[in-house]
């Protein structure tokens, strides 16, 4: 290979703008270069690893447990947070429906009272049987 080209292909590598390929042309080429950049290329070679074969599968399963991971949190966040949205809501609800003015009582009583028109009440005479401070026992005669 010419050395122009070795030298352009060394100022790429340097620059980190190099292919595989382009790299591996380098380090083969290597020899007849400056004693510096021949170390290099020796040491890369000595030392170049391959990954493993399943290494893409490995990496694959980790990426996919971090999103069932993410997934999972937030999902339990916004549960959690719509069970405490429910909670709120029926807790406004009730103290709503529980808060009845004096004056619907007395409609609601009236119309209770109503519908017992034809009912008639007939007065029951009471006699005191027993008479204390805290207690009154009432008789009546029928």
């Amino acid at each position: 290979m010419k050395e122009d080209e070795i030298e352009k292909l060394v100022e790429k590598y340097k620059k980190g703008d190099s292919t595989l390929n382009e790299e591996n042309i380098l380090f083969n080429n290597a020899k007849n270069l400056e004693s510096s950049f021949e170390r290099w290329s020796t040491f890369v070679k000595n030392n170049k690893t391959k990954a493993p074969k399943d290494f893409n599968n490995t990496l694959w399963e980790s990426f996919q447990n971090k999103k069932t991971r993410k997934r999972r949190g937030f999902i339990r966040i916004f549960s959690a947070a719509a069970s405490v949205i429910v909670l709120i809501s029926i807790f406004i609800s009730n103290r709503e429906q529980k808060g009845q003015s004096y004056f619907e009582k007395e409609v609601l009583l009236n119309q209770a009272l109503d519908m017992f028109d034809s009912f008639e009440q007939k007065e029951v005479r009471h006699n005191v049987f027993y008479e204390n401070k805290m207690i009154i026992v009432y008789t009546t005669t029928e």
